[in-house]
């Protein structure tokens, strides 16, 4: 095998790879990444045996063949060399790295040892533009959970109807983020998408940095979520169990709604976080046409301030927050102003964009 590429192009696909492979696997394989040459272009797989990517990049090939080496250490050895091409070839039982008077051989992994992989051609009914389904992923990612013990709230869960509606929910139990766009079917969309599947936390991570812009095609390959965006292909395996009824933590009606600068909000709570270091507990204010935050601890000390708010119904209201589960709201919605719903002291908080109806945050109340 033997190949010269871009070192940034070639860095950038190394980058995206070593996200899915692991050093910390008891297989040491794994940290191990194929490189295959061919017909004017490189194809790189790497796995962590539950998410697995495919990259295609072009390169100007001059002999066919592949190799399997670590990841990481390619990575590092390629991305500090000198802008402009380098020169990837085997040499017996190495992978020698070329680029100007820099000469480096890194040991080659037996290929048999690795896992094998169906990569056949996609011909999916669901077809999703790439940026809004990182638009979802974005939406919901900071509300999965990362304790082991619910493994169904360690993943998003995501169903597609039969009319394209595209829904993307995810919980830790003390907050909620639901989200909403639309795909093209084409045909019948599969069962699996209509009853919703699960997919783990690290597997919608990575989807998203390598997602690019345009066509994003959709479908399901036994227990994995197959999705390829360009000359990027993803198998993800899936979470099984059932993910809870999300439906009725939502609250129907609100007695208080209220319209604020979303930036102005951010930077108020930031201000409050410094006087509630330990319980992250603020305390918020709702009258006519204002928006208080306060907080207080013991050794901390305490803080007031407040913003505008488009709020004219009569009464008042107070309700003690996770400051951050507020902020992580507020910085997901892509509108200046966001809508804030609420009802009393004992009911969940509803953060959306004030003109959007697409996605919803519900976040739960704290005991003042």
């Amino acid at each position: 095998m033997k190949f010269s590429i871009d070192r940034n192009a070639f860095s950038r696909v190394l980058k995206r790879i070593c996200g899915v492979c692991t050093n910390k696997s008891s297989i040491q394989i794994l940290a191990s990444c194929l490189i295959e040459a061919k017909d004017n272009s490189i194809t790189i797989t790497g796995t962590d045996l539950d998410i697995t990517i495919r990259i295609v990049e072009d390169a100007n090939v001059a002999e066919e063949g592949s190799a399997l080496v670590n990841a990481k250490r390619l990575l590092d050895t390629v991305q500090n060399q000198a802008v402009g091409d380098v020169t990837i070839e085997t040499d017996g039982g190495k992978v020698c790295v070329r680029s100007g008077n820099f000469v480096a051989r890194i040991g080659k992994d037996d290929e048999s040892e690795y896992p094998e992989f169906s990569f056949a051609d996609v011909k999916a009914a669901i077809t999703m533009d790439a940026v809004q389904l990182k638009g979802l992923i974005n939406k919901t990612l900071f509300c999965i959970s990362k304790d082991d013990s619910r493994p169904d709230f360690t993943g998003a869960f995501m169903s597609i109807d039969k009319d394209g509606i595209v829904q993307m929910v995810s919980t830790d139990g003390h907050r909620l983020s639901l989200a909403k766009t639309s795909a093209h079917v084409d045909g019948d969309v599969p069962s699996a998408f209509e009853q919703g599947i699960i997919i783990p936390r690290k597997g919608l991570m990575e989807l998203a940095k390598s997602l690019i812009e345009g066509d994003a095609l959709i479908d399901m390959n036994g227990s994995k979520l197959v999705v390829v965006s360009g000359q990027n292909t993803f198998h993800i395996k899936l979470i099984a169990g059932q993910f809870p009824n999300f439906s009725n933590v939502i609250p129907r009606s609100f007695k208080h709604e209220c319209v604020v600068k979303r930036e102005s909000l951010i930077s108020l709570l930031k201000r409050a976080a410094i006087f509630a270091p330990k319980t992250g507990l603020i305390v918020m204010s709702l009258s006519r046409n204002m928006l208080e935050i306060s907080t207080s601890d013991p050794q901390a000390g305490e803080m007031h301030d407040h913003i505008d708010a488009d709020h004219d119904v009569s009464g008042s209201v107070k309700i003690g927050f996770n400051h951050e589960y507020i902020v992580e709201a507020l910085s997901a919605i892509d509108e200046d102003d966001a809508l804030i719903r609420l009802n009393d002291e004992e009911s969940p908080a509803v953060i959306r964009a004030s003109c959007d109806d697409e996605c919803d945050f519900v976040i739960m109340p704290m005991q003042i």
